[in-house]
């Protein structure tokens, strides 16, 4: 308990090394053991309000992984904020929180409509200098929680909008998202 506390506490070190080295180890207890963390919840929180990039992508990595243990339902209490985040001109950040929002639908199904409506919006809203790349993370998003989707009609135009994109690996991921379910 003593090492998980110091990795806790390193993880907010002002020095990127320290805060890396962290951040490592926590994402390897979270993806096998998500409950362990659960009580620093608050503390992954406080990270998404710091202005370093590298503080936020760690926050939302390591949130994601939670988010399958999170009975007393703080993510909706965060919701609006973390979605915000789509909306970060980093592509550090944005990507990765339209990348994790498959586990986040997998494991609150009912938050489905919202995140699909915000993810779709992402030409609107999103201030990324990277849209077009961007967009290829959504699609993994979509292509990870399909069968969650209400809306299929909607996702899939999304997507056959994207076999024209700038980014290769758009177009690919398009490509194979509708080749998958024989659009």
């Amino acid at each position: 308990m003593d090492a998980l506390k110091e990795s806790i506490k390193g993880l907010q070190s002002e020095n990127d090394k320290i805060r890396f080295k962290n951040f490592n180890e926590l994402i390897s207890i979270s993806k096998k053991e998500p409950e362990i963390l659960y009580g620093f919840w608050d503390i992954f929180i406080s990270l998404l309000n710091k202005k370093e990039v590298s503080n936020k992508y760690y926050a939302i990595c390591l949130i994601a992984n939670l988010i399958k243990v999170d009975k007393k339902r703080k993510f909706e209490k965060i919701f609006t904020k973390f979605y915000k985040l789509l909306d970060h001109e980093s592509p550090v950040v944005s990507l990765n929180v339209a990348g994790v929002s498959d586990r986040i639908v997998n494991a609150k199904p009912y938050l489905e409509p919202r995140i699909t409506n915000k993810l779709l919006k992402i030409d609107r809203t999103s201030k990324c200098r990277h849209l077009d790349l961007m967009k290829a993370y959504v699609i993994q998003a979509f292509d990870g929680y399909f069968k969650e989707i209400r809306n299929k009609k909607r996702v899939i135009d999304f997507v056959e909008k994207q076999l024209d994109s700038s980014s290769p690996k758009t177009r690919k991921l398009a490509k194979e998202f509708l080749k998958k379910r024989k659009v």
